[in-house]
């Protein structure tokens, strides 16, 4: 029995590429969800290629794979706590996401935060649009990676690595802002 090469895995399953994708959109009703689907199913279905029987019922093979990949996802996903982000976290939290980061890299977010009293940080973080504060807090407080958040809310990760960005941003401008002040109060 000859082995199956990429070339092979590529050319027996790219006509079938867009009646899996249409069927990954009617199994998970977002698009970027239906994509992430196919492409675990192509993943899934190029490892197992060589147990593959040549002559058998590709289009099935396949749609049995995905429909096993949407089911070990969704029930990975009940399985995940529900998490919702809290107006006020305690400041424990804050102090142990600023301690994650390796020693002798500190961030100008963490410098900022040692140098502003607790009150002053939450009313900046407050100050943040919502959506700004809800990607800070998963990503800087909660710890959550890029791919973890887009999935808790509901967004692509490229939407969450620019809200991530714009927030820190606007989270810094306005520490730095209130440190000013801070600094110009205390030399009067």
């Amino acid at each position: 029995m000859p082995t199956a090469t990429n070339q092979d895995f590529a050319q027996a399953t790219a006509p079938l590429l867009p009646e899996l994708h249409q069927r990954a959109l009617r199994l998970t009703r977002n698009h970027h969800d239906a994509e992430d689907l196919v492409q675990e199913t192509m993943v899934n279905a190029f490892r197992g290629y060589r147990g593959y029987t040549a002559g058998t019922n590709l289009r099935a093979w396949l749609y049995r794979i995905e429909l096993n990949t949407f089911i070990s996802e969704y029930r990975k996903d009940r399985r995940r706590p529900a998490q919702q982000l809290t107006p006020d976290f305690p400041d424990n939290e804050v102090t142990a996401a600023g301690q994650r980061g390796g020693p002798g890299w500190r961030s100008a977010e963490d410098d900022a935060l040692d140098r502003l009293p607790d009150g002053e940080l939450r009313a900046a973080f407050q100050a943040l649009p919502e959506q700004f504060r809800t990607a800070v807090y998963y990503a800087d407080v909660a710890g959550y990676a890029f791919k973890e958040i887009a999935e808790l809310t509901g967004v692509p990760l490229g939407t969450v690595m620019s809200r991530l960005h714009r927030g820190r941003a606007k989270l810094r401008s306005l520490m730095m802002t209130e440190a000013n002040r801070s600094d110009e109060l205390r030399a009067a």
